[in-house]
């Protein structure tokens, strides 16, 4: 008995620190159509795969194969019906057929919408009160997007409510620039980063002041932000995937390349244009590095889960598979 002690004992710290079991914590991969490079992503670190499309056969069947469980959008009515019961009880039975026909395991919130009256903001809460109710005895779930701040272009939803009747909540730690809770615009002191650090904590520590960490997943982007710098200033032109922002660097486009300390984030500047047929000379991106510490915030606050947006924004080309490989790393290791 003695000699296989200290093995025991390694088991019990290796499961210490991965996510074997997928009801102790979550990693949920959000994609687009298609879910495209779905052959090289992490599917035994995956535990939720998130969609508007409804992926296909062949990603279904690795996800089953894997137990990863499948969450589609769930096309939330008009904030006019959540204070109506018979509305958000039709809605509920609406999500059931949903799950069935379609084969899921649950569906998601993602209500993005501001100046909520008080009655909207309780109606929301019921509306996810009466889905889950509705999806249980299927053995499916709901779990509700929120913004990276509880008070994000002041939203402040009921997000206990919505955690006491959800699986989870998403943070979604990312689009974070300029639009905070509007305080930094005020003082002009928004950063360019999608996520940055010290508001993706800030972020996290406000919703545990009324939410469990065992309710909240973190999710960060796997993408950048194209920027107009004219005379010093920056002018938000559009996102650009991970893997376009690698292509930049592949066709010899960036005259600089810099790391900003205060957000951990990659600023990438331009010889001219960054990317074909659109205008923006800078980017801001986040990579295997400059996440590793933010996920990290995750573990140190006792989170449920980490998870991205998105997926499918990898390169799938094999010169780049050791970047794709970094950034699966950064994320399921996120609690070691």
């Amino acid at each position: 008995m003695d000699s296989v002690k200290p093995i025991s004992i390694f088991l019990i710290l290796v499961m210490s620190l991965f996510c074997i079991d997928p009801a102790s914590c979550a990693l949920v991969a959000f994609s687009g159509a298609g879910c495209k490079g779905y052959e090289t992503w992490n599917w035994t670190a995956i535990t939720h795969l998130s969609f508007w499309t409804a992926p296909p056969d062949s990603v279904r069947a690795v996800a089953r194969q894997h137990g990863v469980r499948l969450f589609q959008d769930a096309h939330l009515p008009d904030k006019s019906t959540w204070t109506s019961s018979s509305s958000r009880k039709q809605f509920a039975q609406e999500k059931v057929q949903q799950v069935k026909t379609t084969k899921l395991d649950g569906v998601f919130f993602d209500y993005e919408g501001n100046h909520l009256s008080s009655d909207e903001k309780k109606g929301y809460t019921e509306l996810a009160k009466e889905v889950t109710a509705a999806l249980k005895p299927y053995n499916a779930s709901l779990f509700v997007c929120v913004g990276g701040r509880p008070t994000y272009e002041l939203r402040d939803y009921d997000y206990k409510g919505l955690s006491e009747n959800s699986e989870f909540l998403f943070i979604m730690g990312y689009d974070m620039n300029f639009w905070d809770d509007y305080t930094c615009v005020t003082h002009q002191t928004c950063s360019p980063a999608e996520a940055p650090t010290k508001d993706i904590k800030a972020g996290i520590e406000q919703y545990l002041q009324d939410v469990s960490g065992d309710k909240l997943v973190l999710g960060l982007p796997w993408y950048g932000m194209n920027y107009e710098k004219v005379v010093g200033v920056l002018y938000q032109m559009n996102q650009i995937d991970y893997s376009d922002v690698l292509g930049v660097f592949d066709d010899d486009k960036i005259s600089h390349k810099s790391y900003d300390d205060g957000s951990d984030t990659w600023i990438a500047e331009c010889k001219n244009t960054c990317v074909d047929k659109s205008k923006g000379n800078v980017i801001w991106y986040d990579d295997a590095k400059s996440l590793t510490p933010k996920y990290k915030l995750a573990r140190d606050h006792k989170l449920h889960g980490v998870g991205m947006w998105k997926a499918d924004s990898l390169p799938t080309s094999a010169s780049h598979s050791e970047e794709c490989k970094d950034m699966w790393k950064a994320i399921s290791l996120w609690d070691v």
